[in-house]
């Protein structure tokens, strides 16, 4: 009820619209064009995230195939960020295993990629078999492996060997003790190991990290292996540091903005600012401001 009020409010005074433009792309794919229009512009790639209000397996890769039609030509070299959970992988597997399928059909149609998001430790297994009975027929799918579960050098080592597209991330999820690396010493260590593992053995890495000393590390890697500016690419979220997203494109290399849209923006914004107290900070005193 409170959360109800809280959202009611936020809308009411028009600054939740306003400060959401900054991290996302509008409610629906034809409010979503005009930001990868003026990204594009900017020379940078982008990965489409749809944010779903409902649990309706099948409205996600919906939505997005909704998305590339709009977009039209601007989808040719696109990506399409997926969670399992979207696919409906934890009730039904072969489902998902379909609907990921068609959504790969849709976008090498349309010259786009699609990437299977890793949703926390508990799915990892059958995040891993959804992949792999998928990439099997669609080669260009890619694979997020989060570097604080441990496993995920050793899952690293087959999937590029494979040549794969791999996202490589810090991870946001939480992880057991038991299975997990602790400190964010450890976990940005076994990123740069992840890394150097796919630039060795020629598959294609993702780096999803905005941490200066991991694109500089990226980048010195990428000189040892041979590896060209176009072998790899950075990606990071929209809104943030947009102006080293455009450094990095302007200077020759793939750099790729995370961009959520859909319905659900305004729930986004508000799990974004519980991660940010400083941008929560700035919310509500413009919030106040408004009234």
């Amino acid at each position: 009820m409170r959360s109800g009020r809280v959202r009611n409010a936020a809308l009411a005074s028009g600054v939740a619209e306003e400060f959401a433009s900054s991290y996302v792309a509008g409610a629906d794919a034809t409010e979503a064009r005009v930001v990868v229009e003026r990204l594009r512009r900017q020379g940078l790639l982008v990965s489409l995230a749809y944010l779903p209000t409902s649990n309706d397996e099948a409205e996600t890769p919906g939505a997005l195939v909704h998305a590339l039609e709009v977009l039209d030509a601007l989808a040719v070299g696109a990506e399409l960020s997926i969670k399992p959970s979207s696919l409906g992988l934890r009730t039904d597997p072969a489902s998902a295993a379909s609907r990921l399928r068609d959504l790969c059909d849709a976008a090498e149609q349309r010259g786009a990629v699609v990437t299977l998001e890793m949703q926390g430790a508990e799915a990892y297994d059958e995040t891993l078999r959804l992949w792999r009975g998928v990439h099997a027929h669609h080669g260009s799918l890619g694979l997020t492996l989060p570097s604080d579960i441990r496993r995920s050098e050793r899952e690293v080592a087959s999937v590029s060997a494979e040549g794969a597209r791999v996202r490589l991330c810090v991870g946001s999820y939480p992880v057991p003790r038991s299975i997990g690396l602790r400190s964010e010493r450890e976990k940005s260590k076994a990123l740069v190991r992840c890394l150097r593992r796919v630039m060795e053995d020629g598959g294609y890495a993702m780096l999803a990290t905005h941490d200066p000393t991991l694109i500089a590390i990226a980048q010195e890697l990428a000189h040892r292996n041979a590896v060209p500016a176009n072998g790899f690419e950075f990606q990071m979220f929209y809104g943030v540091r947009p102006l080293e997203q455009r450094r990095l494109t302007d200077i020759g290399y793939r750099s790729r903005t995370y961009l959520p849209f859909g319905p659900a923006w305004f729930e986004y914004l508000t799990t974004r600012l519980a991660a940010r107290p400083r941008t929560m900070f700035s919310y509500l005193r413009a919030l106040g401001d408004k009234r």
